[in-house]
């Protein structure tokens, strides 16, 4: 009787070490099943443009040409006089410098009221302004405004959109 017990015991034994072993199997495959999901989630949901070590150098030199593209000069000063509030500067300048690839407008805001006091049309690559005067009457004094240069890119139908902008500060003093 006591080898019909060895025999029962050590068949358990297998028995047992097959469930473990089947338990082990079915764990790593979970597990694999897990990771593989995860790796499958991330790919579908990451953006398409995401940095990465094989696409950084391309990625920054796109970046690079659009904030060149957005690059302007301006040529103009920041002490405008004007004589009275109706009269022609006589010695504000605004152009849009030679060496700009695309054409430009320009808004003046008074700081204090954020009102709009002149507006140019569109300046061409390389072009001035003639002396200009302003769209509203300003008392004597002297104002503190900002000057908004608005680099501009021509749709097909041949009118203008803004593209960058950038702000100056310019002091108007009326005379009278």
């Amino acid at each position: 009787m006591a080898e019909k017990e060895k025999t029962e015991v050590t068949e358990l034994t297998l028995e047992e070490q097959k469930k473990k072993k089947r338990k082990k199997i079915m764990i790593i495959i979970v597990v694999l099943l897990l990771v593989i999901a995860a790796i499958a989630i991330y790919m579908l949901t990451r953006p398409k443009d995401a940095m990465t070590e094989g696409n950084y150098k391309q990625i920054m030199e796109d970046m690079g040409d659009k904030v060149r593209e957005g690059y302007f000069e301006t040529y103009m000063n920041t002490e405008w006089t004007f004589p009275d509030g109706a009269s022609e500067t006589t010695d504000a300048v605004l152009g849009n410098s030679p060496n700009n690839k695309k054409p430009i407008r320009y808004e003046v805001i008074l700081d204090e009221t954020e009102e709009v006091i002149f507006k140019t049309d569109v300046i061409p690559v390389g072009a001035e302004l003639p002396p200009f005067k302003l769209d509203v009457d300003l008392e004597a004094g002297t104002y503190e405004a900002t000057c908004r240069a608005y680099l501009l890119n021509e749709d097909d139908e041949g009118t203008f959109t803004d593209y960058s902008n950038a702000g100056f500060d310019v002091t108007i003093t009326v005379e009278n």
